[in-house]
């Protein structure tokens, strides 16, 4: 459970770099070459710790990982695509929607026990969330969704809950590093591929990322990685994501105290909505 929270403060904190590194590059040009780094991590990672690659490849549920892997790269793409002209406000929506379908095939379909402390723990942790979410779509105004930017969103929405569902499930016999180097690797290869036809930015050479910011970035995003595997690991889909609603309302307090922006009473709200559920989770008996 701890290695969820850790994951979900590393997401944040990669959230901040996003907005404090990145100016004019494009989304998929900065993945796949932080994708570099973080395969490099990945394969260093697994000859220091002496993950049997042979026996990996050989297992047939290292397709399972493949497939998950692929499914995590399509929700990325559908989301950078949503963003275009899409809002945080709707996509975060959609992201409840996906804890709701991680609670139907953690509770109903493998019949995990629902303890107290995860019901309401999970409740003000959502309470919390709905509270964050109803507050920005009153502060921004958004235009109606059209129907492609719904699909685009329900796309994501199966995508990256199926994606978590394979890997969980993929945890209990398969290594988290060998999981994790498989992941980077489609990764950088289909990003890789994605960026030849995008066209770079121009203004890139005034605010493009540097290769140290880089290499940062990709060590920040590599560990949350890690932790939120090791905490999918121990725990279970449902409450993976449900602690991960914590990331955006931690990335608005980075932001405070990186650029100094506003914080308004509905925040100190929300946080303390969340980590009143993030301590009935962990220490409620």
């Amino acid at each position: 459970m701890y290695f969820l929270f850790a994951s979900v403060f590393l997401y944040a904190f990669n959230n901040v770099l996003w907005k404090f590194f990145v100016k004019n590059e494009h989304p998929l040009h900065l993945i796949s070459r932080r994708a570099v780094f973080t395969v490099l991590i990945a394969f260093a990672a697994v000859w220091a710790t002496g993950v049997d690659v042979a026996a990996y490849l050989h297992n047939p549920k290292a397709l399972y990982v493949l497939a998950g892997s692929l499914f995590g790269v399509a929700g990325l793409f559908l989301m950078v695509t949503f963003l275009k002209t899409g809002s945080l406000v709707r996509m975060g929506y959609y992201s409840l929607i996906g804890t709701f379908i991680a609670a139907a095939y953690t509770y109903l379909f493998r019949e995990a026990p629902v303890s107290d402390k995860t019901f309401f723990g999970a409740a003000f942790i959502i309470v919390g969330y709905l509270v964050f979410l109803l507050d920005e779509k009153r502060r921004v105004k958004t235009e109606p969704a059209i129907l492609s930017q719904h699909l685009l969103l329900i796309g994501m929405t199966l995508c990256f809950a199926i994606s978590m569902l394979i890997q969980w499930e993929q945890l209990k016999v398969l290594p988290p590093l060998a999981i994790i180097t498989t992941q980077e690797v489609v990764v950088l290869t289909i990003t890789f591929i994605a960026s030849m036809f995008v066209k770079p930015n121009p203004e890139k050479a005034s605010g493009g990322i540097t290769l140290r910011k880089t290499v940062i970035m990709a060590v920040v995003i590599f560990v949350a990685i890690l932790s939120g595997t090791l905490g999918l690991k121990t725990a279970n889909p449902f409450l993976a994501s449900i602690i991960g609603m914590m990331s955006p309302v931690l990335t608005v307090f980075g932001g405070s105290l990186v650029f100094k922006e506003k914080l308004r009473p509905v925040h100190y709200i929300t946080l303390a909505l969340m980590v009143a559920g993030g301590v009935v989770l962990v220490s409620y008996p």
